[in-house]
């Protein structure tokens, strides 16, 4: 589901984005598509929980880690 809302953005980057849309109706779908690339690496750079180690003080102290 598609929602309605407002934003504020640069004049100049408004410009830019309407010069790649070629009319207004498809400016939405413009920002969209930015935001989902956005999220898509900012999402690929996180590393997954599973993928996290911990490392207890005593096992630190033996130059070892633990994964919990």
């Amino acid at each position: 589901m598609r929602v309605r809302t407002n934003i504020i953005i640069e004049e100049s980057i408004l410009a830019k984005i309407d010069a790649i849309a070629g009319e207004k109706p498809k400016r939405a779908a413009i920002i969209e598509t930015a935001l989902r690339e956005y999220i898509e690496r900012e999402e690929s750079k996180a590393p997954a929980a599973s993928d996290i180690k911990v490392t207890d003080k005593k096992t630190r102290a033996n130059g070892k880690q633990k994964e919990v």
